[in-house]
C-alpha cells in the first residue's frame, strides 16, 4: 500500500509563527521553542522555533521551512521575522502598512517591479495570505497595548533561491516571494493528486447522486459557489489537471460541469490547453492576443497584451470588454468538445484576482441557477 505523502506548510506560515515567536518574548519574555499558529484555512499547527534571539527593543526567530513531500525550492531554509517596538510607524517604501504595524520584506524577499503579480509595484513580495496571517498574530497581541511594531521579513538564503522560482519572470526581484492562500503546503504527485481528485469526484457523484459538478482551479472558486449559493462540497479542485477531471467526469457519468477559473488559467483552456501548468504549455498572452484581435481591440493594446508579465496585467489593457465572454464561451466550448460526450453540458465563469468577474458563458447564470440549493 503506497504512504500517504506529508503535507508542510508555507512560507506564509512560516514568517506569522517566527513574528508570534518574536512578538510574544517582547512582549512576555517568553523564549519558546514551538509556536502554535492556525492557518488561514483553520489547521491548527505547532511549529519548532529553529532561533529566538531578544534584544531590548526588537528580537528576531527563524523557522525552518517544511515542505513536507512536496519538492519545494525552498525546503528546509529559514525564514526569519524581525520584530521592533515603537512609538511611531517609520515611513519605509516597500512596507506594508497596517493600523498597529507596519509589514516589510528584508534580504531575501523579492520587491514586485512588475504589474500583475498580486503585490502592488514596489511593495516587498508578501502575498495576502501571509500578511492578513501576520496581521492576525500581531493585531491579537497589540490590541490592548499602546505601541507600535515594525515587522520585517528576511529570507537569508532567499535570493540564490529566486533565481530557481518563476520570480524574475514575473518582475518579483531580489529574493523569493512570501507565500500561501491556505498556509498548507499540499504534495503535488502527480499521480497521487490524480488518484486523490479521481476518488474524490466518485464519491460525489456515488453519495449524492448529483450529475453536476463545480471545477475550480484553486481555493477562489470557493467565493463564488458562495455567491451562487451552490453547495461547496460539490466543488472540486482540479489543479492544472483540468483534461484528466473532464475525463474522469464523464467517465463517472456526470451530465454538467460548472468551471470557475481564474482568467490565467481559464484562457489556456480556451486555446485547447488541458494541462494549464506552465511548464506543460503557456501561450496566455498569444491566445488572449489572438482574440483581442478578433473583438476589435486595438492594435497598440493588442501589443501591450503581448508584452504583459501576467494575465491579470494583460487585463488591463482591454478596451473591449466583451473579449471576456468570447474567451468563457471558448472555455465552455473546448470542454466539451475535449469531452467527445455527446450529453455533456459545460458553463464557465472567469474572474480575476481582484475578484471581480471578467466574463462568463451564455448559459453560466442559468445552470447555475438550475442546480443551486
Amino acid at each position: 500500500m503506497e504512504e500517504e505523502l506529508r503535507s508542510g506548510y508555507t512560507t506564509g506560515t512560516c514568517a506569522a509563527a517566527g513574528t508570534k515567536a518574536a512578538l510574544e518574548a517582547l512582549l512576555y519574555g517568553k523564549e519558546a521553542s514551538e509556536i502554535d499558529i492556525t492557518t488561514l484555512n483553520g489547521v491548527d499547527l505547532t511549529i519548532p522555533v529553529f532561533k529566538l534571539r531578544v534584544r531590548n527593543n526588537f528580537a528576531t526567530c527563524a523557522i525552518v521551512k517544511f515542505a513536507g513531500d512536496d519538492p519545494d525550492v525552498t525546503n528546509g531554509i529559514r525564514i526569519c521575522a524581525k520584530v521592533e517596538l515603537v512609538k511611531e510607524l517609520p515611513q519605509i517604501e516597500k512596507g506594508h502598512y497596517f493600523d498597529k504595524f507596519v509589514l516589510v520584506g528584508g534580504r531575501g524577499v523579492g520587491v514586485a517591479t512588475k504589474k500583475g503579480v498580486q503585490v502592488p509595484l514596489g511593495k516587498s513580495a508578501i502575498n495576502p495570505g501571509p500578511k492578513k496571517m501576520i496581521s492576525e498574530v500581531v493585531n491579537e497581541l497589540l490590541e490592548d497595548k499602546d505601541i507600535k511594531a515594525v515587522v520585517t521579513i528576511y529570507v537569508p538564503e532567499g535570493k540564490a533561491k529566486s533565481l530557481r522560482t518563476f520570480n524574475p519572470k514575473l518582475g518579483i526581484k531580489g529574493g523569493i516571494s512570501i507565500l500561501g492562500s491556505t498556509g498548507i503546503v499540499k504534495p503535488m504527485s502527480e499521480e497521487a493528486l490524480k488518484d486523490s481528485m479521481y476518488a474524490e469526484l466518485k464519491v460525489l457523484r456515488m453519495d449524492k447522486d448529483r450529475d453536476w459538478v463545480v471545477f475550480a482551479f484553486g481555493n477562489y472558486g470557493k467565493n463564488y459557489c458562495e455567491r451562487l449559493g451552490l453547495d461547496l462540497e460539490q466543488m472540486i479542485v482540479i489543479s492544472n489537471f483540468v483534461g484528466f477531471m473532464v475525463d474522469s467526469a464523464v467517465k463517472l457519468g456526470f451530465k454538467r460541469i460548472i468551471l470557475l477559473g481564474h482568467i490565467g488559467k481559464a484562457v489556456k483552456i480556451a486555446g485547447g490547453i488541458f494541462n494549464t501548468h506552465s511548464r506543460v504549455a503557456d501561450a496566455r498572452m498569444e491566445i488572449m492576443g489572438a482574440n483581442a484581435f478578433l473583438v476589435g481591440e486595438s492594435y497598440e493594446n493588442i501589443r501591450k497584451i503581448l508584452g504583459a508579465n501576467t494575465v491579470e496585467e494583460a487585463c488591463d489593457y482591454v478596451e473591449k470588454r466583451e473579449l471576456f465572454t468570447v474567451i468563457a464561451e471558448k472555455v465552455k466550448k473546448k470542454v466539451m468538445e475535449y469531452s467527445r460526450a455527446d450529453d455533456l453540458r459545460c458553463e464557465s465563469l472567469i474572474f480575476s484576482f481582484k475578484g471581480d468577474t471578467l466574463g462568463y458563458s451564455d448559459g453560466f447564470y442559468e445552470l447555475a441557477g438550475e442546480v443551486a440549493e
